[in-house]
Formats: C-alpha cells, structure tokens, sequence
C-alpha cells in the first residue's frame, strides 16, 4: 500500500527511459518561499507568468515551516509515526522500528504547480538512503494542474518511476545524491541526479491535481534515510539552470 499516491488514474502514457548512472555531492540549508520579485532578483524576467521557488532547507521540522505532515502506522493515520531529527541542516526519516509506518510532507498548490510558455518546472532534492527494508520506502510525488503525475520510489540503490514499467536507474549507495527532475510541459520530465541526465520519461494520468509530496511514503516497507534539502517551483526557461546555481552560490557552503 502506498498512502502518498491516490493510485493510477485510467489511461496515461509510458516510455521513459533510463539513462545514465551518477555521482557526487552537493549541498545547501534553510527554507523561504520566493515568489516573482526575489526570481527577478536573481536573473532577468522572462516569462509573463508569476513564477515562484519553495525551498525546504532541513533546518525545521517540514510542517513548521509551510508543509503539512501526513503520517501513521497499521493501526490508523495520526498514529505511531517515523523518528525524525535535525542535525546539521539534515532531516533524518527513521521508520525501521515499524514497516507500517508512513511519514511524509506534502504541499497542495490547486492551479498554481504548473509552468507557463518559456517556462521550466524544477524540483530537486538532496538525498541519502541507508536501509530499506522491503522493495522501495522513500518516495517523491508531484501531480500537476493538470492531474498528470509522476512518482518515483527508491532503494539503497536504485530510483524506479512508481507509474512506468521497468522504469528506473542506478546510484552509488550510502552517499548523499542531488536530484533534479524539470518539466516544460508537464506531460514528460527529465531526472538528473549529480548534474547527469538519468531518466527521461512521461506522466501518468492521477485522479487529483497540485500537490507535491516527499519522504517516508510506503506502508509495508521501512527506510531510514536523510534529507538535505527539497525545492521546487517555476523559473524562467532560458535561465532555469542559472537561479538554481546562483541560490547555490547565496545560501550554499555547508559541507555534508
């Protein structure tokens, strides 16, 4: 069972493709919501849609600062729960007492997740996976304005598109990795992890729409795993890769 997704909506698209494999580490801490005027701040307008940048830095619990917490176990939603800490701008998710624990953030943005003409949707994260137990136990989701969705679960060492058959890439184990999937059309995406492109794919039709979800996300599984930060929001196309290096530049400098 899988409390983070609403299940496959009827139709959708298929065909993604892995890629290549990868490495590194990168890093940054602290969380801001960072609408049009900051963006404007940091490279030059583009496109004629507010754009908006939400980034969770690992310096707070998740629900202190924007997002809501969605958690339980076997017994019911609102109970039990995963361990989680905060050290060193680092959320820890600890879930391997119980494999029907979930605990997971999750924003809803109802007609405001999706980008416009000349623009990119971004979504990137920093993320290191020490144990699963069971098939896949960390998860991130994004569902567009347009209820098209995609959804990916990971192991020690592997990343699968959860919508996409035979879908999925490898990673080194046991280090922090910096992923970033974009969308100009939010009907197919593109997955880099450590700045190399590893998965190309599609969308899958969901039965609801605006939401982005992360973490702990698998009931009858168990992980415990380290998020370093999570971003996400609509950035001018031309300079989608710029903003990002440029919030890496301001906010970054802590070493993992």
């Amino acid at each position: 069972m899988t409390p983070w997704w609403d299940g496959r909506g009827p139709g959708g698209v298929s065909g993604a493709r892995p890629v290549a494999g990868p490495e590194s580490t990168e890093d940054l801490s602290m969380i801001r919501i960072v609408g049009l005027t900051l963006a404007a701040a940091l490279v030059a307008p583009a496109a004629s849609a507010e754009q908006y940048w939400i980034a969770y830095e690992g310096n707070d619990f998740p629900e202190e600062v924007g997002w809501e917490r969605n958690w339980g176990d076997w017994e019911g939603q609102y109970h039990g729960g995963a361990y989680r800490s905060l050290e060193g701008g680092v959320l820890t998710i600890d879930s391997l007492h119980d494999d029907g624990v979930f605990d997971f953030a999750f924003i809803e943005m109802p007609g405001q997740i999706d980008p416009e003409a000349g623009e990119l949707f971004v979504m990137e994260w920093g993320l290191k996976i020490d144990e699963v137990v069971g098939y896949w136990d960390p998860v991130v989701a994004l569902r567009s304005d347009g209820k098209w969705a995609v959804g990916l679960e990971f192991d020690e060492s592997t990343v699968t598109s959860a919508f996409e058959d035979g879908v999925w890439a490898a990673f080194s184990p046991g280090v922090f990795h910096d992923y970033r999937l974009t969308s100009s059309d939010m009907l197919t995406y593109q997955l880099h992890v450590d700045g190399q492109l590893t998965l190309e794919g599609s969308f899958w039709l969901s039965a609801s729409e605006s939401y982005v979800a992360w973490g702990d996300g698998v009931q009858g599984a168990a992980s415990l795993t380290h998020w370093d930060y999570f971003r996400f929001g609509v950035v001018p196309q031309p300079q989608a890769l710029s903003i990002v290096l440029v919030w890496a530049a301001v906010f970054g400098g802590r070493q993992r």
